[in-house]
């Protein structure tokens, strides 16, 4: 190999997401004198690629959506051209493409990530039997979060080097406002009261539709409240903007769309919202708690290895209207002196566990273990 290993990234876009987020921080981070980076994109780009270093080069091949073997193609030739050392796939639809574009195990080494809990169509008999059948041809796989780790090991697909790279923060980036109430100023919104959030895009494992229910459901017992939705893109978008448009509290309710520095706006915010049905290792809950806010959580996989009731919040079984409305109602009626407190010990927790220069050592362990790698 040479001295420098050249590792692609292949994923579906740099549309914002968690996973997305992690890559752009990784290859941020990681020391350019033994790594050398590019990103492959199926289908487009994305607002993310302007978080890449500046002149990284971003691939986008333009697949359709369904199946396209004129991808694999492309992706071959992008391989053959470039001569990469590694070539790092995230979830299941980039390691498809690349087993089929790049058949000779070993040549470029291949590695491959799983950034959420399988549920749904991801439990399928169909998808069960891809990742038993293309896992082997991986020289590492590995999950963000111990409970998808343990998932993986349960129902299958075992591997030989399944392992486990927890996502990490940037604690000096998101950090709390000295004056909570100036930020707000400055981004538009109202000084005063207790202002509650998601960051996230529109996807229905997000359930922004039933968070919107939820605030309705207790917003008029509660008129300090206001809701803030931070992010964009999505199947889900316009149902959601709908329903926003048709609350009683609209007044109350505000969309920040996407924002290329979300730090200002999680200082805004007393308490951070994850209403979502399903999750890997979450990088907003992680954003918020480095800022010194406590989350209100639905119990779903990875935010209760990352939030512990009553230290951080409220991570409880909020997968229903009714009880999401109880949980925001818990973080409404919290006194400022408890949200200070639970916000501290937020940001104290991902300080020790969940370090961005942890999470960057163990990808250089893990690519530099394949620089010498036989297979």
């Amino acid at each position: 190999m040479a001295d420098r290993l050249r590792i692609l990234q292949v994923v579906d876009s740099l549309e914002p997401g968690g996973m997305e987020n992690v890559l752009a921080q990784m290859v941020s981070r990681m020391d350019p004198g033994k790594f050398e980076f590019e990103v492959c994109c199926l289908t487009r780009g994305g607002p993310f690629e302007a978080r890449l270093p500046s002149g990284m080069p971003v691939h986008v091949l333009g697949k359709s959506p369904g199946f396209s073997w004129g991808t694999v193609t492309a992706l071959r030739q992008l391989v053959r051209a470039r001569g990469y050392d590694v070539v790092h796939t995230r979830h299941l639809g980039g390691l498809i493409y690349t087993t089929l574009a790049c058949p000779r195990r070993g040549a470029p080494h291949l590695v491959h990530s799983e950034h959420t809990i399988w549920d749904g169509a991801e439990l399928s008999s169909k998808r069960r039997w891809q990742r038993r059948f293309l896992y082997p041809r991986a020289s590492a796989v590995f999950s963000v979060s111990q409970q998808q780790m343990d998932q993986m090991i349960a129902i299958g697909p075992g591997h030989r080097r399944l392992s486990r790279i927890l996502n990490g923060v940037d604690c000096v980036r998101f950090a709390p406002a000295p004056d909570k109430e100036a930020v707000r100023r400055r981004l538009g919104l109202a000084p005063a009261g207790r202002w509650l959030g998601i960051v996230a895009r529109f996807g229905a494992q997000k359930r922004h539709m039933d968070l919107l229910e939820a605030f309705d459901a207790m917003a008029a017992e509660h008129p300090e409240v206001h809701l803030l939705m931070v992010g964009d893109g999505g199947p889900e978008k316009g149902r959601v903007l709908q329903r926003m448009e048709q609350s009683p509290f609209r007044d109350r309710v505000v969309w920040a769309g996407f924002q290329q520095d979300p730090a200002p706006w999680y200082q805004a915010l007393d308490v951070l919202v994850v209403s979502s049905s399903n999750e890997g290792l979450p990088n907003a809950v992680l954003e918020a708690m480095a800022t010194g806010l406590p989350v209100v959580a639905n119990d779903v996989c990875g935010v209760r290895e990352i939030v512990r009731t009553p230290d951080h919040g409220w991570v409880g079984n909020y997968g229903t209207i009714p009880a999401l409305a109880q949980g925001l109602t818990v973080a409404a009626t919290a006194s400022p002196q408890e949200l200070l407190e639970l916000g501290g010990n937020s940001r104290k927790h991902v300080e020790q566990f969940f370090s961005l220069d942890a999470m960057v050592n163990a990808y250089d362990a893990l690519y530099s273990s394949l620089s010498g790698a036989g297979e």
